[in-house]
């Protein structure tokens, strides 16, 4: 009889791990011997619950910190954005005698220096047939986005005027308006009525008689002066729905104030202004962008930084 001896499954090589077969080599002989065991062991309950805990520490370590990044890199494309417009705008004003895009007002005495009063780049979302932003004789359309006056400076491209962060714009439900939010996302900087229609209003600095027009070399404080912002309002007129603290005003945005509650199911719209960390990225007449800090309602910001004139105090 031949005996032959194997470790089975790994296990020990003496002895007594012996599998005797018969001398034919078939069937199993009457001896076997097998003192080996296999160890198979997992991880227990709390090892797990330790590995959860350790994950779960780390991620809410990483988590604001890849919030941060990521807040900071939307911060950054909003600049670019506005960069890039105020470089479209210039190229106009170069174009056009020193004028940035105006019309005439939509009204009986066709007032010049006015500008589109909408938020709408199509007529409704089922359109790809941009609008335009004045008529044959100049009157402004006021459904039309004011980005319209420049859109051959920019090659069209509408997503120079969505702010990554611009989750909060004027959707014009008091107009009776509901398309989808998507329709207005190309939308989401704002302009003041005031860059170029000159503000006559109490304490104006441009005399009892300004000119009907504002030229970008006509204002008396160009470097405070604001071109666009982050906003919910799209065309500002000034006095109650801009970040401006305005002569016979005791807060700021009372506009937005009302229609947030009316409109919006109570949403706080002042924050399509405080986009980026409580902070308004703002493009100045020359070109420049900067971020002005939070300021609450009834503090605001000087409204000559939207009328052009000289300020109490340099952004």
């Amino acid at each position: 009889m031949r005996v032959l001896e194997f470790g089975l499954f790994g296990c020990g090589k003496n002895m007594n791990d012996r599998i005797s077969l018969g001398a034919g080599g078939s069937g199993f002989g009457h001896r076997h011997t097998l003192d080996c065991a296999i160890e198979r062991r997992g991880f227990t309950l709390i090892e797990l619950l330790v590995v959860i805990a350790i994950i779960a520490i780390l991620a809410s370590m990483l988590l604001p910190a890849l919030s941060k990044a990521k807040d900071k890199a939307k911060a950054i494309q909003c600049v670019n954005n506005l960069k890039q417009i105020g470089v479209a705008a210039h190229l106009y004003a170069d174009d056009n005698r020193d004028n940035f895009f105006w019309g005439k007002a939509n009204d009986s005495q066709r007032t010049p220096g006015a500008l589109p009063n909408g938020g709408q780049w199509y007529v409704n979302p089922n359109s790809r047939i941009l609008l335009r932003p004045v008529d044959s004789s100049g009157i402004v359309n006021d459904d039309a986005y004011w980005a319209l006056g420049y859109s051959q400076y920019f090659a069209a491209n509408q997503r120079l005027f969505a702010c990554p962060n611009g989750q909060i714009v004027d959707e014009w439900h008091d107009t009776g308006l509901y398309y989808p939010r998507e329709f207005w996302a190309n939308s989401s900087y704002g302009m003041c009525g005031y860059l170029t229609s000159p503000y006559s209003g109490a304490q104006s600095q441009y005399g009892k008689s300004p000119g009907p027009v504002l030229k970008a070399t006509g204002y008396l404080s160009p470097s405070s002066t604001i071109f666009c912002q982050d906003a919910t309002e799209q065309k500002m007129e000034g006095e109650d729905d801009s970040l401006g603290l305005f002569p016979g005003h005791s807060t700021m945005l009372d506009q937005w104030a009302d229609l947030g509650r009316q409109y919006y199911h109570n949403a706080d719209m002042s924050l399509g202004w405080w986009r980026h960390n409580k902070g308004c990225n703002t493009l100045w007449v020359p070109g420049n962008v900067s971020r002005l800090k939070y300021v609450p309602r009834n503090v605001g910001i000087d409204y000559r930084y939207y009328t052009g004139e000289k300020p109490l105090k340099m952004p």
